[in-house]
């Protein structure tokens, strides 16, 4: 069944939207990236340079006051540095967590092995400055006149350098959220659509039908009157049973017009539901399909929770598919009930020795507007499976279909 043209427009132009929105997040996030990047490039400058003033200033210093402005420069920047000598032994370190070193600390100087280190703070440090390394080449400290370095700067990324290196995957991950969400969102709109055109037309079919069945219920006890007065037996039987089946289709009409209101749930004898279900269906087969047959197996089971009219619905429309997919050649029919495991909830299996349905379309039968059958509008399923899980607050669902054997579970909550 078509969509309307009006309403598909209306979803085009909501796409559209969400994809230009999409676009210019994108292109944000890519700008984004390119500023992060450059920050991040200029910290890393930033930090060479202030590693390399240390390397040049560090031994120069001799007094006690340019010592002590010297330890100011370097308590005011968050840049991670470990100072060392030739052979490797760290002398100094700032923005490491470590613990400041102590006198103690110097007396362990000249002997210390950096591959056997004395104490755990030492060990920390050359551990530390290993992994600088491995990103940051260490700036040589050179003495004025001297050839050879007299020491090390080794420095590792500042705190804004991590922050810069997981941005882009901070925006990566709004991104990502924001589609999701979008997306969802979309899809959502799509179901609320759908579901607004199938409520209108359940009930514009309610409506419809209302004054014909009247007139017809009316018609058909004169004539059941007027086959009394006449002794027509015959006659009368089948007017009565004429009659029930216009009950049965005045009852239908009822159900259509409550889709879309919210049913009153009361406690419902689920297993006289499934007697008249299977009663109803078991005098038409003859007429409907002559070689089948339908097999009620239930058991004590709870009451449950729900409006009579609508789970009455939902199982005729089931065994009425089940009857379709038996074919000419008909078949056997089962309808089950138990008390699920945990007691709280009652499980009933609709299970068909069919042709069962294709593997490729398993997952669209509860979709609105989706049908195997020539004629039809795809309503069934998608509205037992809202009457089930919306007003019911249970699940239904195709457990197994293959040749043979299609069987769709019906849990509902205990009462």
């Amino acid at each position: 069944m078509a969509s309307a043209p009006g309403g598909s427009i209306r979803f085009w132009l909501k796409g559209y939207l969400f994809l230009g929105v999409a676009v210019l997040i994108l292109a944000m996030l890519i700008y984004s990236n390119h500023l992060i990047a450059r920050m991040r490039e200029n910290s890393e400058a930033t930090s060479r340079l202030f590693s390399r003033y240390m390397a040049n200033v560090i031994f120069e210093v001799t007094d006690d006051g340019r010592m002590a402005d010297l330890k100011e420069v370097i308590a005011e920047s968050d840049l991670p540095i470990i100072i060392t000598v030739l052979d490797g032994i760290p002398i100094l370190w700032s923005n490491v967590p470590v613990e400041e070193r102590t006198a103690e600390d110097l007396d362990l100087l000249e002997f210390i092995d950096i591959d056997n280190p004395p104490n755990e703070k030492f060990r920390k440090l050359v551990s530390l400055y290993r992994e600088y390394d491995k990103t940051n080449d260490p700036i040589p400290i050179r003495v004025v006149g001297a050839t050879e370095p007299s020491g090390w700067v080794h420095y590792g990324p500042s705190p804004l350098q991590r922050e810069l290196r997981y941005m882009p995957f901070v925006l990566l991950g709004i991104f990502l959220v924001f589609m999701a969400v979008a997306i969802q969102g979309l899809r959502y709109l799509k179901l609320s659509e759908q579901r607004s055109i199938w409520v209108g037309l359940a009930k514009e079919t309610a409506h419809q039908l209302g004054t014909p069945l009247s007139a017809m219920l009316g018609w058909v006890q004169v004539i059941k009157d007027r086959a009394s007065d006449k002794g027509y037996d015959d006659i009368r039987a089948s007017v009565e049973e004429m009659e029930v089946d216009l009950g049965r289709l005045n009852k239908v009409t009822e159900r259509f017009s409550k889709i879309g209101s919210t049913p009153d749930l009361v406690e419902v004898d689920l297993k006289r539901v499934l007697e008249n279900t299977a009663a109803y269906f078991q005098k038409r087969l003859p007429s409907l399909k002559s070689k089948s047959a339908i097999s009620l197996v239930v058991g004590d089971i709870a009451r449950v929770r729900g409006n009579k009219e609508l789970l009455e619905w939902v199982f005729e429309n089931l065994v009425k598919n089940a009857i379709d997919a038996l074919g000419e050649a008909g078949g056997q029919i089962e309808i089950r009930a138990a008390n699920e495991a945990s007691g709280k909830f009652v499980d009933v299996t609709v299970q068909d020795s069919g042709r069962g349905i294709p593997g490729a379309l398993r997952d669209d039968v509860f979709r609105p507007g989706f049908t195997t059958k020539r004629r039809g509008w795809g309503l069934g399923l998608a509205l037992a499976r809202r009457i089930v899980e919306e007003y019911h607050g249970g699940s239904i669902k195709l457990v197994e279909s293959r040749p043979g054997k299609t069987t769709f579970l019906v849990r509902l909550p205990a009462a």
